[in-house]
């Protein structure tokens, strides 16, 4: 579970630039994007989200490791990859509102941004510009992901 921590702007401003959110950003937006944030930790194998779970918040990670895991058709639970700092998680649950697709669970201390989607909503609400720039930010980066799962499905097809 995420325990929230005391950051300041300021703070948070410092991790989202050293994240993949930070690059293309102004200083500007990064500062009112870091408003809508906030920071929290969890120790070794505390779990972040659990697959299912219906929690509607992603993390980018500011230090630390996190694993993504996943049951399969067996319950057998398979881990899918694990996120560096500068890289984020749970992007799927603000945008759909659907159950968590994964689990993330922190590997060593971790200290993540938390953007929930009531947050992200109120941004779009109240910044649309640098909303439509996160949007765009965020659909480049899930389209990535949904490259790599393709060629990874298609390799896997290739080996049966």
């Amino acid at each position: 579970m995420l325990h929230n921590i005391l950051s300041t702007v300021p703070e948070r401003v410092a991790m989202v630039e050293r994240s993949q959110w930070g690059d293309g950003l102004s200083r500007e937006d990064m500062d009112q994007f870091a408003q809508y944030l906030y920071a929290a930790k969890a120790d070794p194998g505390e779990i972040i989200f659990n697959e299912g779970a219906r929690e509607p918040y992603m993390c980018l990670v500011a230090q630390g490791l996190i694993r993504i895991t996943k049951g399969d058709s067996k319950k057998t639970v398979k881990t899918i990859c694990d996120i560096p700092p500068g890289r984020f998680v749970g992007e799927m649950s603000i945008i759909d509102g659907l159950p968590r697709s994964a689990s993330a669970t922190a590997v060593e201390e971790t200290l993540v941004l938390v953007l929930t989607k009531d947050n992200f909503e109120q941004l779009l609400n109240d910044n649309p510009r640098l909303g439509v720039v996160l949007l765009k930010k965020l659909s480049q980066m899930i389209s990535h992901r949904l490259r790599v799962s393709d060629w990874m499905l298609a390799e896997y097809i290739y080996e049966q």
